[in-house]
């Protein structure tokens, strides 16, 4: 057996196919960013632990849960299909329909999860059925790669990636459905000024 490959603090073990159904294991230097630090966690890019911690520290319906969770296993970690990607590396493919079908989840579960996750800076539309999850948080690539999404995800003017407080989801929906009631009464105290019809001159024939 191969002497494995010594790791040494700010490094990690990656992995590559050697084309022959093997794997080929290598270090690389990890430069991750603090992008979380609260009185009760710390953490850094990669970090699935935090990741998990804050999610599960989330008061969310469980279909939101899946709907990330289903997001993120979409991403495209090898480099040999490359035939087969419908996304450049570092984005995903994926409509509502699909989402939707992955999850099991109703059409409306599916939007309110992915619009919740976007307005938290978890994930952006790149464009049309095409999804970047913050390259911050979870990265299925190398640390160069995920180095050069993220100047990509600041060159879209991507949203700002927040750690949500517990009971943030709770708001947030106690917010639009605020929202949505002021609307339709706006909606309702729009008064209708009819417009006068005007009476047509009836022309009097020539002899």
């Amino acid at each position: 057996m191969e002497q494995l490959p010594i790791v040494r603090p700010g490094e990690r073990v990656v992995t590559r196919s050697d084309g022959k159904g093997g794997l080929i294991l290598g270090v690389e230097k990890i430069r991750g960013r603090e992008f979380a630090a609260s009185a009760t966690c710390v953490g850094y890019v990669l970090d699935a632990r935090l990741l998990m911690d804050a999610l599960g520290s989330l008061k969310m319906p469980g279909s939101w849960f899946q709907v990330w969770c289903k997001l993120t296993a979409a991403q495209n970690a090898t480099r040999q299909d490359a035939e087969q990607r419908t996304a450049a590396r570092g984005y995903v493919r994926i409509t509502q329909r699909d989402l939707q079908s992955r999850c099991g989840l109703s059409a409306a579960s599916v939007n309110e999860g992915s619009q919740f996750f976007t307005h938290i800076g978890w994930m952006r539309s790149a464009k049309r059925g095409v999804l970047q999850l913050n390259p911050w948080l979870t990265v299925a690539g190398t640390s160069g790669e995920q180095e050069s999404w993220q100047k990509e995800w600041n060159a879209a003017n991507g949203p700002a990636c927040i750690i949500p407080a517990p009971d943030y989801p709770t708001q947030w929906r106690e917010e639009r459905a605020r929202a949505k009631k002021e609307a339709e009464a706006a909606r309702r105290k729009e008064t209708v000024v009819p417009l006068r019809r005007q009476r047509q001159r009836s022309r009097r024939a020539s002899a």
